[in-house]
């Protein structure tokens, strides 16, 4: 292998791994995604250091349905909807050699995975028991 070629596999390498970075928190030997349940996470990862509700995602939504329908004169009518999500933000406190992890859900779905400094003391961020 020449050394431009050794040079592209390295850096093709880079690019898949930094493609990966906040798509996936590993905890232990678990490991969660973007879109996994608060569920999956307590399973995968046991209960978080501490958490937070940080608020509700409001969400809305339009909708038409004909009022007097087969008669003359029939009109649209337009309806709105709303729903709320609960949004929580978990903490993973993985040791003074790791990260704070921080977890948002909406809605019980785990939405994105950030990280917030160094943790302190030992690692809280064992997996599965």
């Amino acid at each position: 292998m020449g050394k431009s070629a050794a040079v592209l596999a390295v850096a093709a390498l880079f690019v898949l791994v930094a493609g990966e970075e906040g798509q996936a928190f590993r905890c232990g030997s678990g490991l969660v995604n973007v879109g996994d349940s608060t569920g999956k996470v307590l399973v995968e990862c046991g209960p978080p250091t501490s958490k937070e509700v940080v608020g509700a995602a409001t969400k809305g939504k339009k909708s038409q349905a004909r009022q007097g329908k087969g008669k003359r004169g029939a009109k649209d009518q337009e309806t709105y909807r709303q729903s709320s999500r609960k949004v929580e933000r978990w903490f993973y406190n993985c040791g003074e050699h790791d990260f704070l992890y921080v977890l948002t859900f909406t809605g019980g779905v785990l939405e994105r995975e950030e990280t917030e400094g160094y943790g302190r003391g030992a690692s809280a961020c064992r997996g599965r028991r």
